[in-house]
């Protein structure tokens, strides 16, 4: 008996040195079960959506795979008819397949218009974005854009952009005398009754283009891009925010957009609302800064209130996968020659860091006014109507 006790006791003493070991190795063992379950349950018969996976399944181009008829769905033998069923909601190589936001998480295969698009684009600080980015590999390369004039408003920056698709304009003297609004005066003598307007920081995948295409199809009258601004009041920048904007949008940045080619007329037909005093006079930046701004306010008067019941007409579609160009391909630094300041992270003990935020700042504030100053006008000109 006393051997026994000195036994248990021994066990005992075991049993609480070992306890975290017998425990963790519990846990292990239940894991491993249960994952081995699941993987048997895969193996032997779990069937998935067929329809599911062909959506979801797209190829390195970005087009949904049509080519697959043989059975989906793990160790379950289909019909001829269910297979045929699938061949038929299968979309043909020809439409391209944009993601389309909603609930669902696949790619919706929708066909482009048939409507051709020109460019505009401005080269004046960045020549080496236009050259090396993916920017004019996207654009050039996409079937319904057949023209791209590329306008050299700066002498030092100037060079020949070498393609069928790409007309290479000299707007040095036009530059001088309207700035940014360069880019609409322009707008009018493209042969396309559809522009897009780009600045040439700008990278973007073609499934982005071409749903933004699609999405301006649906109604051409108002302005469709990427980055939207809405006015809010109350901030230390004259109510500009630079918050990006979902869908309904008071304005669209230049940044990428597209609207109509005649639009652009109007832009020049009300600018005397705030040529004098606003833009000549106490302008912030180069000359007609905040063009974006008064091509949108003037789009909203022209087009007038939307028919859907929604408060602006511009929209923007803040989640198209469009990025910035890498800043290597910048010939300067600390935003130099960016007309928002062109910050980066947070610097304090940086002196041009602190430039570049007041720059900034003060770029802001200007947008907000010129913002508030336009808006008022048209509305009060369109109540004389």
């Amino acid at each position: 008996n006393k051997n026994n006790q000195d036994l248990m006791h021994v066990s005992k003493r075991w049993v609480r040195r070992k306890h975290p070991v017998i425990a963790l190795s519990a846990v292990f063992f239940v894991f491993l079960g249960s994952w081995m379950l699941i993987m048997s349950q895969l193996q032997f018969g779990t069937s998935v959506d067929p329809l599911s996976m062909m959506l979801e399944q797209e190829n390195p181009t970005g087009r949904i795979t049509t080519s697959t008829t043989t059975t989906v769905t793990a160790g379950i033998t289909k019909t001829a008819s269910q297979q045929q069923q699938l061949q038929l909601i299968s979309p043909p190589r020809s439409l391209a397949a944009p993601l389309i936001r909603g609930g669902a998480t696949y790619s919706i295969p929708l066909p482009l218009p048939k409507q051709k698009i020109s460019v505009v684009l401005m080269n004046y600080s960045r020549p080496r974005m236009i050259r090396e980015s993916s920017m004019m590999r996207t654009l050039l390369s996409h079937p319904n854009i057949d023209e791209v004039l590329l306008l050299h408003a700066n002498p030092k920056t100037a060079f020949e952009f070498v393609h069928p698709k790409v007309q290479n304009i000299d707007a040095i003297e036009h530059n001088n005398e309207m700035g940014l609004s360069l880019r609409f005066y322009f707008c009018q003598l493209a042969k396309n009754e559809w522009v897009l307007h780009l600045d040439d920081d700008m990278e973007f995948t073609t499934e982005a283009l071409n749903e933004m295409i699609i999405e301006f199809d649906r109604n051409t009258k108002r302005i469709v891009g990427k980055f939207g601004r809405d006015l809010s009041p109350g901030n230390s920048f004259n109510g500009y925010s630079s918050q990006n904007r979902h869908k309904s949008t008071e304005v669209v940045l230049t940044k990428l957009m597209v609207m109509e080619r005649d639009i652009c007329s109007s832009f020049f037909e009300y600018a005397h609302l705030v040529w004098n005093d606003v833009i000549l006079h106490n302008g912030e930046g180069p000359l007609w800064n905040g063009e974006d701004i008064f091509m949108s306010l003037v789009a909203n008067h022209v087009y007038g209130k939307p028919k859907d019941g929604s408060k602006f007409n511009n929209y923007a579609m803040d989640w198209l996968n469009v990025w910035q160009a890498d800043d290597s391909l910048k010939d300067y630094d600390n935003g130099k020659y960016d007309i928002s300041g062109g910050m980066t992270g947070i610097q304090f003990w940086n002196w041009k860091w602190w430039q570049t935020l007041l720059k900034r700042n003060r770029h802001y504030s200007y947008r907000g006014r010129l913002w508030q100053i336009a808006r008022d006008r048209l509305k009060e000109l369109g109540s004389k109507r």
